[in-house]
């Protein structure tokens, strides 16, 4: 037996409708993709011993970690939020805005994930959160899932297509319009939209037939040298103590992420600020900034919590949807 492993995925045309094939495949750091919940509904009557069962509603959920690329990652901010927009001539290159849709249904893909004896397909799968780190070393994600059957597919000979991958150096950060690259020691970014497909299980069916978008949150956690009051006074919202105004400052916050990505949070507050004091340790703060949307008042236009900026030769991540 040879080891063979690999995750591929594919966008669906009808949810749950299992692509052919993989249009993209990756060599992530692991890949965590199994049935999950009871598989079986039992009767448990009075008598005390289990006698009855029948198949019960049938889900799937997974992870996978992997790289932050700029070619096939993409896809995942497309999947996670929904809106999408692609400017440029027609040769290329081409810029990809991802931003938050307010459309109900998510979009599903496939997933093929070769396991050494077979390949375990996933029809109807959607992304349920991203999460991005940063510390000192490659910039990674973590990407949940969640889905409905499962199927048993032959192995592949994976041909991994990934993009350029970013390591510490390559990566600044814009904090209140100045770089604050010089003071962020690391980073934690996590977007997630409380995808639900359990709702979208209905009578005729074990499986779910459809998934619905829920509400949108995006956190940033930073690591940060400790220099100054500057990031305390931003949580305060005054020079020397807790604001008693009607409301906290604000804040944008950029993720440049080498020449040719950025994640932006047009609005944002400081949830949490600590500075711990570990004995003869160096002081290190840790914030936590809740990002925000951004309503323009002539016209209503709502952009964030977060944006997304992706510029390659890839002629487009699907349909576009505004």
């Amino acid at each position: 037996m040879a080891i063979t492993r690999y995750f591929g995925f594919a966008p669906e045309t009808e949810f749950g409708v299992a692509a052919a094939a993989p249009v993209h495949t990756m060599d992530p750091e692991s890949a965590e993709m199994d049935p999950s919940g009871d598989n079986a509904l039992i009767y448990e009557g009075m008598s005390g011993i289990d006698r009855i069962q029948k198949p019960a509603p049938y889900m799937s959920e997974g992870s996978i970690s992997c790289l932050v690329d700029d070619k096939i990652f993409p896809w995942f901010f497309k999947l996670l939020l929904g809106g999408y927009k692609k400017t440029g001539t027609e040769t290329g290159p081409f810029t990809h805005q991802f931003f938050p849709h307010t459309k109900s249904l998510m979009d599903s893909f496939t997933a093929f994930v070769g396991k050494d004896v077979f390949e375990h397909v996933f029809p109807g799968m959607v992304v349920s959160s991203i999460e991005l780190e940063m510390d000192r070393g490659f910039l990674t994600a973590s990407v949940e899932f969640l889905g409905g059957k499962d199927e048993k597919g032959a192995l592949r000979a994976p041909v991994f297509n990934e993009g350029n991958v970013f390591a510490n150096h390559e990566v600044t950060a814009t904090l209140a319009g100045a770089d604050g690259s010089a003071v962020v020691d690391g980073f934690t970014l996590t977007i997630e939209n409380n995808a639900d497909n359990e709702a979208g299980i209905t009578i005729g069916s074990r499986f779910p037939r459809r998934a619905y978008r829920g509400a949108l949150s995006v956190e940033l956690g930073l690591n940060l040298s400790f220099f100054d009051t500057s990031n305390l006074e931003r949580f305060w919202g005054t020079a020397t103590g807790p604001t008693t105004g009607p409301a906290l400052s604000e804040h944008p916050f950029v993720l440049n992420i080498g020449d040719n990505m950025s994640i932006t949070i047009p609005r944002s507050v400081y949830n949490e600020l600590t500075q711990p004091v570990g004995g003869r340790d160096r002081i290190e703060q840790e914030a936590t900034i809740r990002g925000l949307a951004e309503v323009d008042p002539s016209t209503g236009e709502i952009t964030g919590p977060v944006e997304i900026s992706v510029t390659n030769d890839k002629d487009g991540y699907g349909e576009e949807a505004s």
